[in-house]
């Protein structure tokens, strides 16, 4: 008799291939609209997955993520995943993102010309740390002095994501075939002294309307060295300008509420 057993390590989390990058419009966009609360709904519009809250002056003050829906059931009980909380100075400029039971973070430093220059985010037991320079920032993530993580986005006017690249390195998967009792089984295991290269480009072909608003993006990613996802996303507004709808991989809906 054979047996395949698998040990498995998690060393550090991805961004998914899938991800949509631009599904927030600039601050002062909200700001202006006196906007309350903006309710995010994933893949169907009665699909709650976020809330935003903002206090009267436009800051974000807290975001709730909700439970993915499978069915009916699970739409109508919908679970709390993580409340964020929003810290700002005496200069209203974000300093801090924590989680409600304190594992998450993401804590932000300025230069003296009050441009965001640098961020710390950490994920449980791993720290990513990304720094800021115009139309481009770089995160990375170390184990002890070997960088393990590095990802690069370029923006398009200084905001919206039209480019992510870099690598990062995991343990090669290595078998050892085995006896006991008789039986032989092979075991999987992930060797942490010998790491394998991965390389990732996304690149986003964004498209702008004569309002400079956001309406298409061709994207096309290659992950994992060699494999490819390709797809577009169709951005809608409302009339007063807030998005409305993306279209397209993973589709979201937008709605909101004012301060009167």
């Amino acid at each position: 008799m054979n047996r395949l057993i698998f040990i498995i390590f998690i060393s550090i989390p991805f961004w998914s291939f899938g991800q949509i990058e631009n599904q927030w419009q600039p601050d002062s966009i909200y700001s202006n609209r006196q906007i309350k609360k903006i309710f995010v709904y994933l893949n169907s519009p009665k699909d709650l997955s976020e809330i935003v809250d903002f206090d009267r002056n436009g800051k974000r003050i807290r975001s709730t993520e909700f439970s993915a829906s499978y069915n009916r059931k699970t739409r109508n009980h919908k679970s709390t995943e993580k409340i964020n909380s929003y810290e700002y100075d005496s200069q209203n400029r974000l300093i801090k993102i924590i989680d409600s039971i304190g594992k998450d973070s993401i804590t932000f430093k300025y230069g003296t010309n009050n441009k965001l220059t640098s961020s710390r985010k950490k994920m449980g037991s791993f720290v990513y740390v990304t720094n800021y320079e115009p139309f481009k920032s770089t995160t990375t993530q170390k184990k002890d002095s070997l960088v393990v993580y590095e990802k690069t986005k370029e923006y398009d006017k200084d905001f919206y994501v039209s480019r992510i690249f870099g690598y990062y390195l995991e343990p090669k998967l290595k078998k050892v075939k085995t006896t006991e009792n008789g039986i032989k089984n092979t075991l999987a295991y992930s060797d942490q002294t010998d790491l394998q290269r991965f390389e990732d480009n996304k690149t986003i072909n964004n498209s702008f309307n004569e309002k400079g608003q956001l309406i298409k993006s061709d994207i096309k990613s290659i992950f994992m060295n060699d494999r490819i996802n390709e797809y577009e996303l169709n951005y809608k507004y409302y009339e007063n300008g807030l998005l409305k709808s993306i279209r397209g991989y993973v589709s979201r809906y937008f709605k909101y509420e004012f301060w009167e």
